[in-house]
């Protein structure tokens, strides 16, 4: 096909970006010309894939680190409050910022084409100024008419239903239509996760495409030594962006000092600075590797259980025992147990020793470990990136898009 203007709207955090950069490398790969808007962080890596960054001010006034700080200790009723009242009204005020920023320069070079995923719906609002098409892309669950599913049932708290009534009325003054705007399905909607992964999946109608992950197997470039001079199963600790003090360390210290593991823990990007001095001889902490250079040494992650790490630990064939911090982490956690795949321990309610048990569960037990390799062959398999391209020229050229089988 003729190449076309492709334009990306992400959430600026890593499971975010990152599952979106082999697609975007593809859609280049094939001749296209991708924009993607994104801060300092993530620019780098933008531009590594041959897409152009768009680096705007507005991200640079915002600070992530004061939102998980007031998460951080909050039960389900605060989180659900605090997302209704601060977390989702701030992302989508700040929509209007970004489509402020971007309006003349899209006006100037019209994409044929928006992707817009998870909060970033200033691509859907672009997208309607623009009279151009648009493809939602999502990195968590496909879900219908409610919020999140915990513990098993489908559920929206009295919170979210309210401030899904002020998001309609939001949207409303934007020339959007209809009730219900915050579970809005477009057209076509590709779900960067595997069709194993998501429940209820016979429930999704073709609009919804499952392409599976679509990250690559990358070099490793980890500067520790081999795995193998060890001598002992290598547990990784991925503590996660929601981290902003020492206490999940100390809490892994106290269960896994002088244990019968080689633990390296890596820091989330908003967790204050921590003394190394005195850790237990078989640790390491680092704030600098990222999951995917030791995970192929990995016998075991604790993690928090966000999507992207949780899919990357299971590329690798390691266990995950999930740690979540909030309800979006609980549902990913409670889906890996649910699948034999790992363990779930919710945070409120773990102890050092209910996280040994959980891990020492994981390394063990074989049946368990057989069901990961399983769904290691399924990931390893798979062509995300290049599904997800192909389902974008489909639309792009008018062609009916089916849901993978």
């Amino acid at each position: 096909m003729r190449p076309r203007h492709i334009a990306v709207f992400t959430g600026m955090a890593a499971g975010h970006v990152n599952p979106h950069l082999d697609v975007c490398s593809e859609l280049i790969r094939r001749g296209h010309r991708v924009t993607f808007p994104a801060n300092e962080k993530f620019a780098a890596r933008v531009r590594e894939t041959g897409a152009e960054a768009i680096e705007l001010e507005f991200y640079k006034l915002s600070h992530p680190k004061k939102l998980f700080e007031s998460l951080k200790s909050c039960d389900d009723a605060d989180f659900w409050r605090q997302v209704a009242h601060v977390g989702f009204p701030s992302y989508f005020m700040g929509a209007l910022y970004i489509v402020g920023e971007l309006e003349e320069f899209y006006a100037t070079n019209p994409p044929d084409v928006i992707l817009w995923e998870g909060l970033n719906i200033a691509g859907r609002i672009l997208a309607k100024q623009l009279r151009r098409p648009a493809i939602q892309m999502r990195t968590h669950f496909a879900r219908h008419n409610w919020i999140a599913r915990l513990g098993g049932a489908y559920t929206t708290p009295q919170p979210m239903l309210e401030f899904s009534q002020v998001l309609d009325n939001f949207m409303s003054v934007l020339g959007f239509e209809g009730k219900g705007q915050i579970w809005h399905a477009e057209p076509l909607n590709i779900i960067l996760i595997p069709r194993e992964f998501q429940f209820d999946v016979d429930s999704f109608d073709n609009r919804f495409k499952f392409v599976g992950v679509t990250f690559s197997q990358r070099a490793n470039t980890t500067s520790l030594k081999n795995r193998a001079d060890y001598g002992q199963p290598l547990l990784l600790i991925s503590e996660g962006s929601n981290s902003v003090d020492d206490r999940f360390l100390r809490l892994c210290i106290e269960a896994f000092a002088e244990s019968r593991y080689h633990v390296v823990f890596l820091k989330g990007v908003h967790s204050t600075e921590i003394s190394t001095t005195g850790l237990p001889h078989n640790f390491e902490v680092s704030c600098d590797i990222a999951n995917r250079e030791i995970l192929p040494f990995a016998d075991v992650a604790v993690c928090q259980a966000g999507m992207g790490t949780t899919l990357e630990c299971l590329y690798h064939g390691v266990p995950v025992v999930g740690v979540p911090p909030h309800p979006f982490n609980a549902e990913v956690a409670f889906r890996v147990a649910e699948l034999g795949l790992g363990l779930h321990v919710p945070e409120r309610s773990m102890t050092p020793l209910l996280l040994k048990d959980a891990v020492d569960t994981a390394s063990m037990d074989e049946a368990l470990r057989r069901r990961v390799r399983r769904m290691q062959d399924n990931l390893k398999g798979n062509r995300g990136a290049e599904l997800a391209a192909n389902a974008i020229e489909e639309f792009l050229e008018g062609s009916p898009v089916e849901a993978q089988s």
